[in-house]
């Protein structure tokens, strides 16, 4: 059997001070924010999950943003070894075999930081 989460309605007094938590909010421009850390957002989610309008697992923990982090930086880190390799006059096969990527991958790098890499 699912469990059926009951609707929580907040008080009146709960409603004004929510609303006045996301004019914050809106103020200062945060309204696309999936997981901003600034005090105001803070605030917010902070009391929506004390009147029980936010549970824990329904808020995204970051996990996407992260690992887009991770690929730019994967990306930065790999584009420096390409161009070093390209200036020393390697070619794309070359390239990807000493930095363990595919050609298409280094191709890939090579238009996204515009690299010129030597034809055969």
């Amino acid at each position: 059997m699912s469990k059926v989460k009951k609707r929580i309605r907040p008080t009146k007094e709960q409603r004004h001070e929510l609303n006045r938590l996301l004019d914050d909010v809106v103020k200062i421009g945060h309204t696309n924010e999936r997981n901003c850390r600034c005090t105001k957002c803070t605030k917010l989610n902070n009391y929506s999950e004390y009147i029980g309008l936010l549970d824990k697992q329904e808020i995204d923990d970051g996990r996407w943003d992260r690992r887009r982090l991770e690929t730019k930086h994967r990306h930065e880190k790999d584009a420096i070894q390409v161009t070093k390799l390209a200036y020393q006059g390697c070619k794309r096969e070359e390239i990807a075999n000493r930095i363990g990527r595919s050609r298409d991958y280094v191709s890939k790098l090579a238009v996204e930081f515009d690299i010129e890499i030597q034809s055969k």
